[in-house]
C-alpha cells in the first residue's frame, strides 16, 4: 500500500509541476492576408509605323519587278506587355505560283509550269533589326534565296525591348541579275512569322 501511494505521489508531483497556476506573460500576433502572385503579360505587335501595332497585318507588296531591282521591307515590333523581351526571331514561309498564264517567253524555258521559279532569284540582301538608333546585322542569311530561307527560323541578335518600345527590322531583297524568262509572271507568295522570347 505505501508503494501505491509513493507512486500516486510522483504522479501527482509530475503532473502538477506541467501546470502553471496563475501564471501570466504577453502574447501577440501579426498577420499577413490577401498575399498575391500574378503573372505579366507578354505581347508583341507588328506595324509598318512605330506609333501602331497589330496581330496580323499585310506588310509588303511589290510587283513588276525586273532583275537587279532592289526593294526594302521595314516594319516595325513593338512589345505591348508588360515583361521584357529579349530575342526576336522570324521565319519565312514561302510559295512559288505562277501568275496566271505562262507568257510565249516564259513558256519557252520553264519546265515547271505548275510552279514558279521566283523564290529562287529573290535573294536576301541585308537583314537588320535597330533599336536605339543603333543598327545590328544577321550576316548568317546575307545572300541567300528565299527558296533557301523557307521555314528557317532566323534568330535576329539579342536586344532588350521594354514595355511599350519599338524596334525596327528592314529586309532588303533583290531580284538576281540571273533571273531569267522562266521567272516571267511568276509570284512568290511569303507569310511571316515574328516570334519574341523572354
Amino acid at each position: 500500500m505505501k508503494r501505491e501511494a509513493v507512486v500516486l505521489i510522483a504522479i501527482a508531483l509530475v503532473f502538477m509541476a506541467g501546470v502553471k497556476f496563475g501564471a501570466s506573460y504577453f502574447t501577440d500576433v501579426a498577420k499577413s492576408e490577401n498575399n498575391e502572385i500574378s503573372t505579366g503579360e507578354f505581347d508583341i505587335g507588328i506595324g509598318k509605323e512605330p506609333s501602331r501595332s497589330y496581330n496580323d497585318l499585310k506588310i509588303f507588296d511589290f510587283s513588276n519587278l525586273k532583275p537587279g531591282d532592289e526593294k526594302n521591307i521595314t516594319f516595325y515590333v513593338k512589345n505591348r506587355g508588360s515583361l521584357d523581351v529579349s530575342r526576336l526571331w522570324i521565319k519565312l514561309n514561302v510559295t512559288d505560283l505562277e501568275d496566271g498564264a505562262l507568257s510565249p517567253a516564259e513558256e519557252a524555258v520553264d519546265s515547271t509550269p505548275e510552279r514558279g521559279e521566283l523564290s529562287n532569284y529573290l535573294i536576301l540582301q541585308a537583314l537588320e533589326v535597330s533599336t536605339n538608333g543603333r543598327p545590328l546585322k544577321v550576316s548568317s542569311v546575307e545572300g541567300k534565296s528565299l527558296r533557301e530561307l523557307n521555314g528557317v527560323r532566323i534568330d535576329l541578335p539579342e536586344i532588350y525591348i521594354k514595355e511599350g518600345e519599338v524596334v525596327k527590322v528592314t529586309i532588303r531583297l533583290r531580284l538576281s541579275d540571273n533571273a531569267g524568262n522562266e521567272c516571267q509572271t511568276d509570284k512568290v507568295k511569303v507569310d511571316m512569322e515574328i516570334g519574341a522570347e523572354q
